[in-house]
């Protein structure tokens, strides 16, 4: 097989990977949006959370799917980026999230405020600096502080080992993507990522749980 046809069968996997992992997702967060009373509260936004995470996977699917194939057209730089402000919209609604369930008052308010120059700020940003590295810079430190208070939280009932463990199981999928593993041909490591994640679903959907 050469280099070509082993990369085209990497990205239809990969892109199948995507689709499967949006699909439970959307299942998940339809689970979750069934047990919320209001939006605007932790387990509503924590909802968000579940759904952009699906639509920023089924965004990738297409990308790697139909249009990466292709190469760099301005179509498929404009899908990218769109599945870039997806995750971007995750981060906000988690940092929403957290200050909901973790502060109170002036507190909370100020998460909010920080949350939504973050999210401004990081929409400028992907569409003036084309690398992933923003995207990562953007949402690592919200879902390390979400991981943070959850184990301190524990003691008072407002933390979970489910959130902990499919968060734990978050950044264990995106280590191995950020390593490159790419010895299970053709699931590539973008592949891999979406395989791992789809194990900390279910987790994420429990521990939301908590916050309806």
């Amino acid at each position: 097989m050469n280099k070509e046809s082993h990369n085209k069968k990497a990205l239809a996997v990969t892109a199948i990977t995507n689709f499967a992992l949006a699909g439970e997702v959307f299942f998940f967060a339809g689970m979750l949006v069934g047990r919320i009373s209001h939006f605007v509260s932790a387990g509503g936004y924590w909802t968000a959370v579940l759904f952009f995470l699906g639509a920023g996977a089924f965004a990738g699917g297409v990308d790697h799917g139909f249009l990466e194939p292709h190469g760099d057209t301005p179509l498929r730089v404009f899908m990218k980026r769109l599945t870039w402000v997806t995750i971007g919209l995750l981060t906000f609604f988690a940092a929403l999230t957290l200050g909901s369930r973790f502060f109170s008052g002036s507190a909370a308010t100020i998460v909010y405020v920080i949350a939504f120059v973050q999210l401004i700020a990081f929409c400028v940003l992907v569409f003036a600096v084309d690398s992933f590295l923003v995207v990562l810079l953007n949402n690592a430190p919200v879902m390390l502080l979400l991981l943070v208070l959850n184990f301190a939280g524990l003691q008072d009932g407002r933390g979970s080992w489910e959130m902990i463990v499919g968060l734990l199981l978050s950044f264990a999928a995106s280590g191995l993507q950020a390593l490159g593993v790419d010895i299970l041909h053709p699931l590539d490591r973008d592949g891999l990522y979406h395989i791992v994640l789809m194990a900390a679903v279910p987790f994420l959907y429990l521990g939301g749980l908590y916050l309806v």
